[in-house]
């Protein structure tokens, strides 16, 4: 079984991502989707780049969303793990991706832990099934690997949501895992670290950012359909309010805003 690593690229970024590649693994190659704008200009690939294990697909245009979704098109793998290009992969960890999806076949989809000395994120200390995701348990991109069989072609990220797509800025992850699981795709989180990131995620960056706030009402919007989000909405904005210097009112209004717009924007499946 073979794991294949799907690292997203924006234009100059290209030139970050060969300090994110491990040294040379058995059954670990790359895969670097290379979103470039059209009034880019290519440089040449950087040499370090250029290794039997790692692949390139290059793409027109801008969204992460969409660079994410070539990438799973152009993927060869039999497990993919969605990567960034300011990650830092821990070799000793890596592997055990395989060895879960080898030891639990029925898998589709699993997450994991990574660790940060200057942002730490709270994790639950047990595995679960992402139908019933533990209390303030949420994903980030990076720590999604998936069989590639069981995604490709049947499951992608959601172009209204990403950096650089229209309107909303974040929640990409938490859509496309619940879009995974209402297609009948299984998931579980695994208590396993395999990278470390030590900067700010999107969400920690932008976390008063109105496109931010709106995209988590879009993502509580389509996620909750038992009638919880108009709680959910609340308890959202209420949290937030207590982190950056917005106060509740308007936190709920831009959440609000998220759900007004999905639901005019949104193309069900």
């Amino acid at each position: 079984m073979t794991l294949e690593i799907l690292i997203c690229a924006y234009n100059n970024r290209i030139e970050n991502v060969a300090n994110v590649l491990m040294p040379p693994m058995h059954n670990i190659t790359y895969l670097i989707s290379w979103q470039q704008s059209d009034d880019f200009t290519a440089p040449e690939l950087p040499d370090a780049l250029r290794r039997e294990d790692v692949k390139i697909c290059t793409l027109r245009g801008k969204g992460l969303s969409l660079n994410r979704n070539n990438a799973i098109a152009c993927a060869t793998g039999d497990i993919c793990l969605i990567g960034d290009d300011d990650i830092t992969y821990l070799p000793n960890h890596v592997p055990h991706i395989i060895e879960i999806f080898e030891s639990h076949p029925t898998i589709d989809i699993a997450t994991f832990k990574y660790e940060s000395r200057n942002n730490p994120k709270q994790y639950p200390s047990y595995s679960f099934d992402l139908r019933q995701s533990a209390k303030g348990y949420y994903v980030t991109s990076f720590e999604i690997a998936f069989r590639r069989k069981s995604v490709q072609g049947v499951v992608q990220f959601n172009p209204l949501f990403g950096l650089n797509a229209p309107v909303l800025i974040d929640g990409e992850e938490g859509v496309f895992i619940n879009d995974a699981l209402n297609k009948g795709l299984s998931g579980f989180f695994f208590p396993y670290v395999i990278a470390r990131h030590d900067h700010a995620t999107t969400a920690e960056r932008h976390a008063s950012d109105p496109k931010h706030l709106m995209g988590n009402g879009a993502y509580i919007y389509l996620a909750y359909k038992d009638g919880t989000a108009p709680l959910r909405y609340v308890l959202f904005a209420w949290r937030s309010c207590k982190k950056n210097p917005l106060k509740f009112f308007p936190m709920l209004r831009h959440v609000l805003q998220g759900v007004k717009y999905i639901k005019k924007n949104h193309i069900p499946d």
